[in-house]
């Protein structure tokens, strides 16, 4: 890389980070003008100032941030960046964006909502039904067939606490679409409660996966 070029980089990650960062280093500065800005990792005591409901997202190649709940209304949870990227969840799964490429705007299961039921009670081989709309991409009531498979627990360190969660795969497909993909959702059995604390989904086709996990979790769904 030339040395003018460089030192350009160099100068826009100053630009970007800010004089009230702690990247302060000349290598510091160099590895993100050349990689981009490192993942968000929130200490422990970070996390408890917040003071607010949270999750970490990251789509795609794109750097792990978080972003704060805005508003919960019934089952659902608005997540809202500064930059406008807003995603709406329901029982740990995405079913609205904005702001994202190829923006899904509805999941409306047609009988039973495995999400709801919770994924630890689903039945393998059997096809939950659900009617999506891609507003980005003018279709509405798209039909979409999903199945879900119960695999191993592991041990994962979520939300300031290790957690013993079960991995459940949801293969989906959507005809109309020629798309199909696998989502993962790690799930905790807490009393009556199925909680999801981590997932990637993937939105549509040609989308990079979607990862969420629980940084700070809403008090009502816990």
């Amino acid at each position: 890389m030339r040395l003018s070029k460089l030192l350009l980089l160099v100068f826009l990650a100053l630009q970007i980070l800010g004089c009230t960062q702690d990247y302060k280093s000349g290598k510091e500065l160099i590895d993100i003008a050349i990689n981009g800005l490192p993942d968000s990792h929130l200490t422990e005591e970070e996390r408890l100032n917040l003071g607010f409901a949270a999750i970490y997202v990251k789509y795609g190649q794109h750097p792990k941030t978080y972003i704060a709940l805005a508003k919960a209304i019934e089952d659902e949870r608005v997540w809202a960046a500064s930059d406008g990227i807003t995603i709406v969840t329901r029982h740990g799964q995405i079913v609205r964006t904005d702001g994202l490429p190829f923006s899904s705007s509805g999941v409306y299961f047609t009988k039973e909502n495995p999400f709801e039921v919770g994924l630890l009670s689903t039945s393998e081989g059997i096809d939950y039904l659900a009617k999506r709309d891609f507003i980005s991409a003018g279709m509405f009531g798209v039909t979409s067939h999903s199945r879900f498979s119960v695999k191993e627990s592991s041990s994962h360190f979520v939300a300031g606490k290790e957690r013993q969660l079960q991995k459940v795969t949801e293969y989906i497909h959507i005809p109309d679409l020629d798309f199909q993909a696998e989502n993962h959702y790690w799930v905790e059995q807490n009393n009556n409660k199925q909680i999801v604390w981590r997932s990637e989904q993937q939105l549509g086709p040609d989308q990079p996966r979607l990862l969420l996990e629980s940084l700070l979790p809403y008090f009502d769904d816990i």
